[in-house]
C-alpha cells in the first residue's frame, strides 16, 4: 500500500506545477503505479488531501524558518533567509510556492483548502512583520505584506516568462528596502 507521505509528495509537485484543479487522483495513482482507490484510503476526498498538503507545506516552511532562529540570526539575516527559501524553490526546483498557486485558484478550490492557504500567508506576514519591527521599520506590517506579495508574484511572473531576472529584481528591491540593523 502507498503511504500518505508519498501521495502528498507527488500531489505537491504536481500542484506546484499545474494547480489544484489540474491534478486528479487518477494522475497521482498512475504515477505511483497503483489504483486511484488506494489514495482514498488515506484521503477520502481530494479536499482532504489538499488540506493535508497545505498544512504539511506550511509546517515544513515554518520549520525551515525555525532553523534560522535556532542559529540566532539577526532579524535582517532572517528576512534574507526567508527570501532564499523562495529563491531555492524557483531556481533549484523550478517550482512556484504551493500557496501562490493555490491562492491564485482560491475562488475555485474548496473553502477548507483556501483557508489553509490564508493561514500560511497570515503566519508568514506575522513572522516577517516581527522581523521588520525588530529592525525599526516604520510600518512593519505593511513591509511584511509587500515582501511576501512581491516574492509570490515575482515567482509566478518569472516562471511564466521563463526569466529569473524578474525574480532577481524583486529580491534586489526587497534587500534594498530592509532597514539595516
Amino acid at each position: 500500500m502507498s503511504s500518505a507521505s508519498q501521495i502528498l509528495d507527488i500531489a505537491e509537485r504536481r500542484m506546484r506545477q499545474v494547480g489544484y484543479n489540474a491534478v486528479s487522483y487518477r494522475d497521482i495513482a498512475a504515477e505511483m503505479g497503483i489504483k486511484s482507490a488506494s489514495l482514498h484510503y488515506h484521503f477520502p476526498k481530494k479536499e482532504d488531501m489538499g488540506v493535508a498538503l497545505v498544512r504539511r507545506y506550511a509546517e515544513n516552511f515554518q520549520a525551515a524558518l525555525a532553523q534560522n532562529t535556532a542559529k540566532q540570526m539577526t532579524a535582517e539575516e532572517d528576512i534574507f533567509a526567508f527570501v532564499d527559501n523562495f529563491r531555492t524553490a524557483l531556481k533549484e526546483q523550478n517550482l512556484v510556492c504551493l500557496c501562490a498557486v493555490l491562492g491564485a485558484e482560491a475562488a475555485g478550490i474548496p473553502t477548507s483548502v483556501a483557508d489553509e492557504v490564508k493561514t500560511f500567508f497570515v503566519a508568514n506576514i506575522e513572522w516577517l512583520s516581527s522581523r521588520y519591527a525588530q529592525l525599526g521599520a516604520s510600518a512593519p506590517l505593511r513591509q511584511a505584506k509587500m515582501t511576501l506579495s512581491l516574492l509570490e508574484g515575482a515567482m509566478i511572473t518569472s516562471q511564466v516568462n521563463g526569466d529569473e531576472s524578474i525574480f532577481d529584481a524583486a529580491v534586489e528591491f526587497i534587500h534594498s528596502s530592509v532597514p539595516k540593523s
